[in-house]
C-alpha cells in the first residue's frame, strides 16, 4: 500500500520536456516508459483514449489566479508495471481539456502522469497529488525549480 507520495516519485521519473501538444507527449512519454518497463504494450492506445473520455486538465486559477494549469493523466492498472507518478514539466504549456468541462481546453504546465499496477491505490494516489498541487508553496517551488534535481526534490521534501 502507498503511505505516502514518497514512494510515488523517483528520480529517473521526472522530467523536462517541450511538447506541441498532448498527443505527442502520450507518444514521447509512453515511450520512455515502455523502455523503461514501466508500461505493457497499449499503453499509449489506452492512455489516449481514456483521456478522450475523461479529460485530466486541472484549473488551479480557482486556487490561485497565476497559478499554472496541471491534468492528471491516467490509464487502467493492466497496463502498468509499477505504481509511480511520473512528473513532466513542460517548458511551454499544452492544450489539455478541462476535466470539469470537456467542452473546454486549459493551458497546462505539469503532467502528473499516474502508473497505477495495483488499481484499489487510484484514490489514495489521486489524493497525495492533489493535495500537493494545491498546495500554494509547492507550486511556488515548482515553478522555480530549472533543474530535475530541483524538481526532485520539491516532489519529495514538501
Amino acid at each position: 500500500m502507498i503511505k505516502d507520495k514518497n514512494q510515488l516519485f523517483e528520480h529517473g521519473l521526472i522530467f523536462q520536456e517541450d511538447f506541441t501538444n498532448l498527443d505527442q507527449a502520450f507518444e514521447i512519454m509512453a515511450d520512455k516508459l515502455f523502455k523503461l518497463g514501466l508500461t505493457k504494450e497499449h499503453y499509449l492506445e489506452s492512455i489516449k483514449e481514456r483521456e478522450k473520455n475523461y479529460p485530466t486538465g486541472i484549473d488551479l486559477s480557482v486556487i490561485e489566479k497565476d497559478f499554472p494549469n496541471v491534468a492528471i493523466p491516467h490509464t487502467e492498472s493492466e497496463y502498468c508495471n509499477a505504481t509511480k507518478v511520473i512528473l513532466v514539466k513542460l517548458q511551454n504549456e499544452i492544450n489539455v481539456k478541462n476535466m470539469m468541462d470537456s467542452d473546454s481546453e486549459l493551458k497546462v504546465k505539469y503532467l502528473f502522469m499516474i502508473l497505477n499496477k495495483a488499481g484499489e491505490e487510484q484514490a489514495n494516489i489521486l489524493a497525495n497529488i492533489m493535495d500537493f498541487v494545491t498546495n500554494k508553496n509547492n507550486i511556488n517551488s515548482l515553478e522555480k525549480a530549472e533543474t530535475i534535481e530541483e524538481l526532485y526534490n520539491v516532489v519529495k521534501n514538501n
